[in-house]
C-alpha cells in the first residue's frame, strides 16, 4: 500500500482529498494543527486515516518526514517561497511533491481563458509568493531534483461552507435578499465574473497527480469550474432558483460601497479586480479529469444545506 501525506488534512481542500485517497487504497498520514473534525468527515473513512497534530512551520523543523518515507506529500499550507524550500528539502528524489497554488497567480490577463501558460503575473503578495513557488517547484522537477507537480485552484467551495456570493464578498445576507426577492446591488455593470471549484473537483485533480506521476511530474494544472460566471448571470439564475424575476440595482463603485459597507466592499474590489476566466482543459488532457461540478450546482448545493442549517 502507497503512503502518503496531507498537510492540511481536516481544511476544506484536505478532507476531500483523505476521503478520496482512503477510498483508492492509500495509506494517508493527516497532519494538521489541531483536533477539529474535517469537512465531508466520514467516519469509515478517518477510522482508516493515522492522523497526527503539528504545525506546518514545525514539520520542515524535525526529522517526521525523513523517517516516515512518503510516496506523496501533498502541501496544501504552503503560501511562500520559504516555507516551501524548508519543505522541498526534507523530500528524497521518490517522494512525489504535490503542491497547492493558486488562479490568483495570473493577475493582468493578456488572453481569455487563461491556461498554465500564461504568463504569472501577480503584483499582490498572495499571488506574486505562490507564482513564485511554483517556479521554485517546477524548476527542482526539470533538474530532476525532484518530481512533483502544482494545482491552481479558483475560489475553492462546497456545500459546507459558504461561496463567495454573487456581489463578490462573504456577506451571508445576499442570499437572504435573492430569496425573498428584494433588491440586490452589484458593482457597475454586473459583468466582473467569478470562477469556483468545488472541493471534491479539485480533490479528483490533486489525486490524480499523486497516482499518475509519470504525466504531472513538472507540470501546473489550473482547477476551476469548466465556465466563469458574470455577477450578473450568478444574480439572475439564483433569483430564478427562488422563483423570483431578477431584482437589481447597478451601482458606481462609491455608491455600491456606500450600499454594502466598506468590509464588504473591499472584499468584492479584490475579486472582481482579478475576475477570473480560466479553462482546466489541461487536467482533461493529461489526466484524464474533468470537472464535473458547475458554479450554479455549488451554490444549489450550500443552499440546500450549510445556508439552512
Amino acid at each position: 500500500m502507497k503512503k502518503v501525506l496531507v498537510i492540511g488534512a481536516r481544511g476544506h481542500i484536505g478532507s476531500f482529498l483523505v476521503n478520496r485517497l482512503v477510498t483508492a487504497g492509500w495509506e494517508v498520514t493527516a497532519l494538521s494543527r489541531s483536533e477539529r473534525k474535517p469537512c465531508a468527515y466520514k467516519k469509515e473513512v478517518w477510522d482508516n486515516v493515522r492522523s497526527v497534530f503539528m504545525p506546518r512551520e514545525r514539520l520542515a523543523e524535525t526529522d517526521f518526514i525523513e523517517q516516515e518515507g512518503f510516496d506523496a506529500v501533498c502541501d496544501l499550507m504552503c503560501f511562500t517561497p520559504e516555507e516551501c524550500e524548508k519543505m522541498v528539502t526534507k523530500l528524497k528524489r521518490n517522494e512525489f511533491y504535490l503542491q497547492l497554488g493558486s488562479l490568483w497567480t495570473y493577475e493582468n490577463k493578456q488572453y481569455l481563458p487563461v491556461d498554465e501558460e500564461h504568463p504569472k503575473n501577480s503584483t499582490e503578495k498572495y499571488g506574486r509568493d505562490k507564482g513564485l513557488v511554483e517556479n521554485y517547484v517546477l524548476s527542482f522537477c526539470e533538474s530532476g531534483r525532484l518530481a512533483g507537480a502544482v494545482v491552481h485552484p479558483g475560489h475553492i467551495s462546497s456545500g459546507e461552507w459558504m461561496p463567495i456570493n454573487p456581489q463578490g464578498n462573504l456577506d451571508k445576507t445576499v442570499f437572504d435578499k435573492i430569496k425573498r426577492g428584494d433588491k440586490v446591488e452589484l458593482p457597475f455593470l454586473g459583468l466582473e465574473t467569478l470562477q469556483h471549484v468545488h472541493a471534491k473537483d479539485l480533490a479528483e485533480v490533486i489525486a490524480a497527480c499523486i497516482e499518475q506521476q509519470d504525466k504531472a511530474n513538472g507540470q501546473a494544472f489550473i482547477s476551476v469550474a469548466e465556465r466563469a460566471m458574470t455577477l450578473r448571470a450568478i444574480t439572475e439564475n439564483l433569483f430564478k432558483y427562488f422563483g423570483h424575476e431578477p431584482n437589481i440595482e447597478y451601482l458606481e463603485w462609491d455608491k455600491f460601497t456606500a450600499a454594502v459597507g466598506e468590509n464588504n466592499a473591499a472584499l468584492t474590489l479584490d475579486h472582481v479586480s482579478h475576475s477570473p476566466c480560466a479553462t482546466p482543459a489541461k487536467a482533461l488532457k493529461i489526466l484524464g479529469v474533468k470537472h464535473n461540478i458547475s458554479i450554479m450546482d455549488i451554490y444549489k448545493e450550500y443552499l440546500n444545506g450549510a445556508y439552512l442549517a
